[in-house]
C-alpha cells in the first residue's frame, strides 16, 4: 500500500528562490570556488559566529579534513559515540586511529560526558562529539575534559544547523565543526557540508588542503633552475606553483584534496541559510505537536528538551517500551508499517558492533545504554517541514492504535 507517511528524502521542498539563485549563477565565469561560495562561506560564518567556514562537497569531507588538519596518526587514540552514522568514525579508521567508543545519554542519545574520562589514556589525542538529532552535546563537560588533558575537539553538526547550546552556535566549541548539507538535513544543497573553525592557522591548513594544495614547510631553493631552466620573465604558469623558487623541508609534505563545493550548490545554501530558522521553527512546531500526543500512552517516552539546548529536530526520536506495551519494538514497528502505513527508519545501528568495528576487537557490551535503546527501545517517527496536519495526527493516532492492539 502507498505510505500514509513516508519517510521523505528530502527535508525541505526547494522552490522559485533557489531556482531563480541556480539560473543567476549559471551566468558567472567561474562555478568552481568562486563568488556565490565564498560569498556562502561568509554568510555561514556570519550566522554561527564562527571566525572561519570552508565550503565543502560533504561532511564526511569536512571529517576527513578535519582528522588530517588535527594531525591525527597511526595509534592516536579518538574517543566518539556509537550513536551516529557510521561515516563519522571513518576518517579516524582511515588514518588509522584506534575509536574508543564512549556510552550515551538515555534520553538525549548523544554522548554521555560522564562515560568518556574513563577512556582517556596517555595516547587520546581527540573527542568527537556527535550533536544527534538535533540536540546539543552537554558542551561544557567536553570541553572541560579536554582542557584538563590537552586533547583537541571535533564537533559533528551533520544534524544540527542553526542549533545552539547556552546560546552559542554549535561547532565553535571544538577545534573544527563539520556540518552537513546533504538532502534530508534542515537546511540543503543536495549534497554538501562546511567545516569552520577559530583557529587562523588551521583554517589556512585546511584551505589548502582541501582545494588540491600541499601543505607542508618550505625553504627558499639556492639555485633557482630546474636543470638549465630559470623560472621565465614573462609567463606564470599557476601549474608550476613554487617549483623554481622553494623546496620541502626535508621532503616532507602533505597531500590536499579536492573538497571544493560548486557555486551551484553554494547558490542553493545560500538561500537555505536565509531559509533555516524558519524550516527549524515548523520542525519544533511539529515535534512539539507529537510530543503533545505521544507522552500520554503507556509504554510511550518522547525526549525531554534542555532549555539551554533547543532541540531543531532533525531527528524525530521516541523511546518505546516492550515491557509495558508486551510486544517486541519489531512487533511495533511492523504494525506501524503495515496497518498504520507510517514508514520506520530507524537511526543508528550501535557503530561498535558494526563488522567492521568486531573486526578490531570491539564487542556487545562496550555501550550498555546505546545498545539497549537499539535494540529494545529507541525509534524515528518521520519529521520535515512539508508534513501536513492530517499526516501529524495520523502518526499520533497510528502510535495509540498501534499500542493498543499490541497490549490487548
Amino acid at each position: 500500500m502507498p505510505w500514509k507517511v513516508p519517510y521523505s528524502g528530502i527535508s525541505n521542498r526547494l522552490g522559485l528562490e533557489e531556482a531563480e539563485a541556480l539560473v543567476h549563477v549559471l551566468g558567472q565565469d567561474i562555478l568552481m570556488k568562486g563568488p556565490t561560495a565564498q560569498q556562502f562561506e561568509r554568510e555561514f560564518a556570519e550566522r554561527i559566529g564562527v571566525k572561519h567556514a570552508l565550503a565543502m562537497t560533504s561532511c564526511t569531507t569536512a571529517l576527513f579534513l578535519a582528522a588530517q588538519i588535527l594531525k591525527l596518526q597511526a595509534g592516536d587514540e579518538v574517543i566518539t559515540t556509537p550513536q551516529t552514522f557510521w561515516v563519522t568514525t571513518w576518517p579516524m579508521l582511515a588514518r588509522k586511529c584506534k575509536i574508543r567508543f564512549a556510552d550515551i545519554e538515555p534520553n538525549t542519545l548523544n554522548i554521555d560526558p560522564n562515560t568518556i574520562e574513563p577512556l582517556i589514556t596517555e595516547k587520546t589525542k581527540a573527542i568527537c562529539v556527535v550533536h544527534f538529532g538535533g540536540q546539543a552535546v552537554e558542551m561544557d563537560a567536553v570541553m572541560a575534559l579536554a582542557q584538563k588533558y590537552n586533547l583537541r575537539v571535533i564537533e559533528d553538526c551533520a544534524h544540527t544547523p542553526g542549533a545552539c547550546y547556552k546560546n552559542r552556535h554549535v561547532g565553535t566549541f571544538g577545534d573544527v565543526g563539520c556540518f552537513s548539507f546533504q538532502s534530508l538535513k534542515n537546511m540543503t544543497t543536495g549534497e554538501g557540508g562546511m567545516l569552520v573553525t577559530n583557529d587562523d592557522k588551521l583554517y589556512e591548513y585546511a584551505a589548502r588542503l582541501g582545494t588540491l594544495h600541499m601543505h607542508g614547510e618550505m625553504m627558499e631553493r639556492t639555485d633557482k633552475r630546474i636543470g638549465p631552466y630559470r623560472e621565465p620573465e614573462y609567463y606564470r604558469d599557476w601549474h608550476a606553483q613554487n617549483a623554481f623558487n622553494l623546496d620541502y623541508v626535508d621532503g616532507q609534505f602533505e597531500v590536499g584534496n579536492n573538497f571544493r563545493m560548486s557555486d551551484l550548490q553554494a547558490a542553493v545554501g545560500r538561500v537555505q541559510l536565509r531559509k533555516l530558522d524558519q524550516n527549524n521553527d515548523r520542525r519544533r512546531a511539529i515535534a512539539h505537536r507529537l510530543n503533545e500526543g505521544l507522552r500520554a500512552i503507556p509504554g510511550i517516552t518522547v525526549q525531554a528538551e534542555r532549555p539551554y539546548a533547543p532541540h531543531i529536530y532533525h531527528l524525530y526520536s521516541f523511546f518505546y517500551d516492550p515491557q509495558v506495551v508486551g510486544a517486541s519494538k519489531d512487533e511495533f514497528i511492523r504494525h506501524l508499517e503495515q496497518v498504520e502505513g507510517i514508514q520506520i527508519v530507524v537511526r543508528f545501528f550501535p557503530v561498535h558492533l558494526l563488522a567492521e568495528f568486531r573486526a578490531l576487537g570491539h564487542q556487545y557490551g562496550e555501550c550498555p545504554v546505546a545498545e539497549r535503546l537499539y535494540f529494545e527501545n529507541q525509534m524515528q517517527l518521520p519529521i520535515y517541514s512539508h508534513l501536513t496536519d492530517e499526516q501529524i495526527d495520523h502518526m499520533i493516532q497510528g502510535v495509540r492504535r498501534a499500542v493498543e492492539k499490541l497490549s490487548a
